[in-house]
């Protein structure tokens, strides 16, 4: 038996991308009337839809180095380990903001082929780069104000957790993290000196490792359970929305 897949829900992802890239005519219905080559504008969509997938799976297997350098007793580290898991941090946030921008990116160029007008930057390759979360929800409002995925693009992008996340990777891409907190409880009759070495013969009786005023132990796997899940309502609402202009 297979093992069972994680993560974003696979069967809506391959459903949009099946209705957006695969089948023919199509969205292409309008682009092969009018003789357009439809080759390149498929290639654009293939390659921001495998961006998504990659950028998930990149976060995914971070999230579990991560989780095994937080857990890892300071006994037991080694000299770079600061290093390693500052770098961890850093792809862990990128690749799972990459995965959200990916997926817009993706969805503006599937619907450029059912309204070109107001999907103008597709078929211009030195306005591509304004292809961003903002733009591809704007468009999907005016093109398609009454419909699902244009609430679901405007609920995410101004979703609290969405917003925290663009500035966790911000901050990432252009500085270190900020410093860590080793936080240690003692168990009675330890005591700490004033230089933070412990004292007595009690060893401490827990010992965790937080940033940004959360423990990385928990606040890692949080962060890509709800980015799941917000990703997961983003594809299957796409999935349906593909579906329904065949």
């Amino acid at each position: 038996m297979s093992k069972p897949r994680t993560g974003v829900p696979h069967e809506a992802f391959e459903g949009a991308y099946y209705d957006a890239v695969v089948r023919t005519p199509g969205i292409y219905s309008a682009d092969l009337q009018a003789g357009v080559d439809i080759t390149e504008v498929k290639t654009q969509i293939t390659t921001a839809l495998h961006a998504v997938v990659y950028r998930h799976r990149r976060a995914r297997d971070t999230a579990l180095e991560l989780t095994g350098l937080v857990n890892l007793p300071r006994e037991e580290r080694l000299s770079d380990w600061h290093f390693t898991t500052q770098t961890r941090l850093f792809e862990f946030f990128v690749s799972l903001h990459s995965a959200f921008e990916s997926s817009f990116c993706g969805l503006y160029f599937a619907a450029s082929r059912l309204d070109r007008q107001r999907f103008t930057f597709a078929d211009d390759p030195e306005r591509c780069q304004r292809v961003t979360g903002k733009s591809t929800t704007e468009a999907f409002q005016v093109a398609w104000p009454n419909d699902a995925l244009a609430r679901a693009m405007s609920d995410l992008r101004s979703d609290s957790f969405y917003e925290r996340l663009g500035e966790v990777r911000n901050r990432l891409a252009h500085r270190i993290a900020p410093g860590f907190d080793h936080r240690i409880t003692l168990s009675a009759g330890a005591r700490v000196t004033s230089g933070g070495s412990r004292t007595g013969g009690q060893e401490c009786e827990s010992y965790e490792l937080a940033w940004l005023g959360e423990p990385l132990a928990t606040m890692v796997p949080s962060t890509l359970a709800q980015a799941e899940e917000k990703l997961g309502v983003l594809w299957s609402t796409a999935a349906t929305f593909f579906a329904s202009r065949q």
